[in-house]
């Protein structure tokens, strides 16, 4: 069965895939052993070339000897959706939207982030994910630092960060994890590869408002969007709600200050919590 190479789903399931036969310290070529097909239609199940069907993800990962409760999360990627567009609602499908955020960061070529109260997850310190995720979530706190990765690998993606002024001023984790956050993202700034831009907050209405998003642009594929709320999530790809988001993109950017001016404007705001007794 020919792919959608280009859906959300269809690149988190072909990474679960990945993950798992690379987990089990199996090699591509033993497991197209066992399934007797050829390794190339693996590696095409694993690079999102090909999507396989719910039967032939149900023999790999049992060729593989997958445990049960990992096998569901990774058979609910394979089943088919009534509609395009991939929405999550509550933990469950938490893990599964995480993996296709994880794939479309490896593979984008660009990605440009609005975020309106937080830094972006890609420039966010150990301390300051920590505040967000809990004290128990130290696992989630690993995996939002490797996936910066991104940013400085041998194929670092150029990220855009559309950062509103409130992130800047909200302090999350105390005054110190605050203030050290902000200090790395003047020091990220010196990476080639980002662009930070501040909307400064009192400039009247722009689409922004309505709230955060993630842009993702590949070489050879169109724009998929992200929009992610407390507990829900959805990737969009529909070319008119792709376009809808480049458009609201476009606007912020007109709006925002340029990266000398939230270069400084960041430093000002540190330097008033660094002084405050």
């Amino acid at each position: 069965m020919v792919a959608n190479i280009l859906g959300p789903r269809a690149r988190a399931l072909a990474g679960a895939l990945r993950q798992a036969r690379e987990s089990a310290g199996v090699s591509l070529r033993s497991v197209a052993k066992k399934l007797e097909i050829s390794p190339s239609v693996v590696s095409y199940w694993e690079t999102g070339k090909r999507t396989p069907s719910l039967d032939e993800v149900a023999n790999y990962l049992y060729a593989l000897g997958v445990p049960r409760q990992q096998r569901k999360a990774i058979l609910d990627l394979a089943r088919p959706l009534p509609a395009p567009d991939w929405l999550t609602i509550g933990h469950p499908g938490a893990a599964q939207q995480l993996a296709g955020v994880v794939e479309c960061e490896r593979e984008a070529v660009s990605i440009t982030e609005w975020s309106i109260g937080l830094i972006p997850g890609l420039l966010q310190t150990a301390d300051y994910a920590r505040a967000i995720f809990g004290p128990d979530s130290e696992a989630g706190v690993q995996a939002r630092l490797s996936r910066q990765k991104v940013l400085s690998g041998h194929r670092p993606v150029r990220f855009t960060a559309l950062i509103c002024e409130l992130a800047l001023r909200q302090v999350i984790g105390g005054r110190e994890v605050m203030a050290d956050q902000l200090r790395y993202l003047l020091h990220a700034t010196a990476l080639e590869t980002v662009v930070f831009r501040v909307m400064p907050i009192g400039e009247g209405w722009h689409p922004g408002l309505m709230g955060p998003f993630i842009l993702y642009n590949f070489a050879a594929a169109p724009t998929i969007v992200h929009v992610e709320h407390h507990r829900n999530g959805a990737f969009l790809f529909e070319n008119d709600d792709v376009r809808a988001y480049k458009d609201a993109a476009a606007k912020i950017l007109e709006g925002a200050m340029d990266p000398e001016l939230s270069f400084g404007l960041t430093a000002e705001i540190l330097n008033g919590m660094e002084t405050v007794t």
